[in-house]
């Protein structure tokens, strides 16, 4: 009796199990048609603004008739894990169009091209930055490097997609942009900062932005990287050109007003490492206060993994194509001579 009495229990528990896998099949089914499912019959433009979640963007589609499913696409997306990937900007939906590539089209960002597109290459500093928009007549000279010039280095180089609705307004619109890059920097930095301290991030980044300047390849920048911190650790001057200019470019855009632009390749070396201030690594040791451009990750990578080695010194041919490395003052000055002429 009590045999046949855990017979019909098991049973029973079959029978649950049973009936929710083919509950969970049908749903599964269900969603997989939605999302393969096309209403739209004509094509339709929809705008995405900025900061909409998946449960606003749905109901616009629905409301446009571009999903058949509001429900089925808000599952999708979450399943997916596209929930904070969607991007703003104007799509064009044509007929047949299904939830699939809606969704694909929003992770992508493939938004029309009359969309705001920014390009923050490595390297580039809030004054190349503050040009490049207001060249492209978004915003004012300096209002960009003025709000942002604390925030050296936070800028992740990328390309950006920013709403066309931004474009009459320069405080939105730079705004957006700095939210964006500060969300890719977090992102994509993630896992290679992963385990530092604040003050070990904060100085990883500010030697990467250091190299983004100095060498060009990822063998150099290690390189470099290692010379860098073995100066560092032997309380030898820096003696970096590039901290130097981009210091006088501060102190030049603060005496403006924060209204005049700062191009640091108008800046002469010679006479600015005679100028004292905290980027001048001719003068005071150890790292500039902050970043001097906005590293990628082949910059931040050698940060993190110096190459040690013998030298201690380091140019740069005219040309930009070669590194020459000594591992003495006396090699070093004999490789200017011979490389820069001087």
């Amino acid at each position: 009796m009590s045999s046949t009495k855990n017979l019909y229990k098991t049973l029973e528990v079959y029978k649950v199990h049973l009936a929710a896998f083919i509950a969970a099949g049908v749903f599964i089914g269900w969603i997989g048609f939605a999302v393969l499912k096309s209403p739209l019959k004509t094509t339709k433009e929809v705008v995405i603004n900025e900061g909409q979640g998946v449960s606003a963007i749905a109901d616009i589609l629905k409301e446009e008739n571009v999903i058949d499913n509001k429900f089925a696409f808000v599952v999708y997306v979450i399943v997916t894990g596209n929930e904070k990937k969607l991007q703003a900007g104007r799509y064009i939906f044509k007929p047949g169009v299904t939830t699939l590539a809606i969704v694909n089209s929003m992770v992508e960002g493939f938004a029309e091209s009359d969309d705001i597109v920014i390009t923050i290459p490595e390297g580039f500093n809030v004054f190349d930055i503050d040009k490049r928009l207001a060249s492209a007549g978004l915003t004012k000279e300096g209002e960009f490097a003025k709000k942002y010039q604390n925030n050296e280095g936070q800028f992740f180089p990328d390309t950006y997609r920013l709403s066309q609705m931004l474009a009459t307004d320069s405080y939105d619109l730079i705004t957006v942009l700095r939210q964006k890059a500060a969300d890719n920097y977090d992102e994509k930095t993630k896992e290679i900062l992963a385990g530092l301290s604040e003050f070990e991030r904060e100085r990883i980044i500010i030697i990467a932005s250091i190299l983004e300047k100095e060498a060009r390849t990822e063998k150099d920048m290690k390189l470099v990287a290692g010379i860098i911190y073995k100066r560092m650790e032997l309380g030898m001057l820096l003696q970096i050109d590039a901290t130097v200019l981009y210091g006088a470019c501060l102190r030049e855009f603060e005496e403006s007003g924060f209204k005049k632009n700062c191009d640091v390749t108008f800046q002469g070396p010679a006479r600015e490492i005679k100028v004292d201030g905290p980027y001048n690594s001719y003068m005071r040791t150890g790292l500039p206060p902050g970043p001097i451009s906005n590293p990628g990750l082949k910059a931040i990578e050698a940060a993190r993994n110096p190459v040690k080695s013998d030298y201690l010194y380091y140019l740069s041919t005219r040309d930009g194509s070669q590194m020459i490395y000594s591992k003495t003052a006396g090699e070093h000055v004999a490789n200017r001579k011979k490389y820069l002429g001087f």
